[in-house]
């Protein structure tokens, strides 16, 4: 290989992983912090009886699968640098059992809407056509399946892959992330998508049951004051927020809300915004109040990385 083919290699596996040290660098800037979720005097306490103050610890099973594709012949004839390659990269730490529990049907679901829309939520299903699909950067090509990596060249080799984790756990909620990379022969991107999960009683949580109805504005306005002081003291460029992102995930004192690559920065990484539960909690439903003010045994867990090779 040449010393062009090695550097286009080594900067596909740094781009694939870019979620890895991500996490950590927007921790650092854009903290939940560790204060009190709630001053004690706002009565969010629930009753004893209606959630469990006690856990079990989750199990989880790691699937890992890579498929390579290349085109019969070379767009170049004879140039054997010019053959369009694919690869497909999948990689899932995915919980088999949840606070003893293993009937995780609805979650699985969830993560297959989000990882594979095309799947009809089923997740092995769209993990089955993810790898049996290759993505060429043209189309119309003819392929072959092959059994080792093929040499990525820019502009002809096309690499996507998936990886779904866990990121943050607690007593009450546990936080998978859904991470989408590919690289097109010409340019990187990355795409980061949630699905918070209520371990208590089984449930998948989104915006209906976190927040109360027509709160939409308000806190989208909280969002905005965020984005101006992270502007300030942080000296970003972020733009404005124009409607409040779906994409959104628990932590221990609040909730970060996640914009994409171009929504509001044109940088190439999403941008996280935090918010505290303190500034939200009058928008919050009264029942996720209660999840919030009786969690406990809080985790942040490592994103998984694809073998490297």
């Amino acid at each position: 290989m040449t010393k062009r083919t090695y550097t286009i290699i080594i900067a596909l596996l740094v781009a694939l992983d870019i979620a890895t040290g991500f996490w950590y660098i927007a921790g650092h800037i854009n903290s939940d912090g560790k204060s009190d979720i709630f001053d004690s005097d706002h009565g969010l306490a629930v009753a004893a009886d209606t959630i469990s103050d006690k856990s079990i610890d989750d199990k989880f099973e790691i699937i890992e699968n890579d498929a390579y594709f290349v085109s019969n012949s070379p767009a170049i004839a004879g140039n054997m640098q010019t053959f369009f390659a694919s690869i497909k990269r999948i990689k899932c730490k995915l919980p088999t059992e949840i606070n003893g529990n293993g009937d995780l049907g609805n979650l699985m679901a969830a993560i297959a809407d989000k990882a594979f829309p095309e799947s009809h939520s089923n997740l092995e299903g769209g993990i089955q056509m993810f790898l049996k699909a290759p993505t060429f950067n043209y189309k119309g090509i003819d392929y072959k399946v092959i059994d080792t990596a093929p040499t990525i060249m820019a502009k002809y080799g096309n690499v996507q892959g998936v990886k779904v984790y866990p990121i943050f756990t607690s007593r009450n909620y546990l936080v998978m992330a859904i991470d989408l990379t590919s690289y097109d022969g010409n340019k990187t991107r990355e795409k980061l998508l949630f699905v918070n999960y209520n371990r208590t009683n089984q449930s998948v949580l989104n915006k209906g049951n976190i927040f109360a109805a027509n709160t939409d504005d308000d806190i989208l306005e909280l969002v905005n004051k965020k984005i101006e002081k992270l502007n300030e003291d942080e000296h970003e460029s972020f733009k404005e927020a124009s409607y409040l992102s779906s994409e959104l995930y628990l932590r221990r004192n609040g909730i970060f809300f996640v914009y994409q690559p171009g929504e509001i920065s044109d940088d190439k990484d999403p941008i996280e915004v935090f918010v505290s539960f303190k500034t939200l909690q009058e928008y919050l439903t009264p029942t996720f109040r209660g999840i919030v003010s009786e969690n406990a045994d809080y985790n942040e867990l490592k994103p998984i990385t694809f073998k490297q090779g």
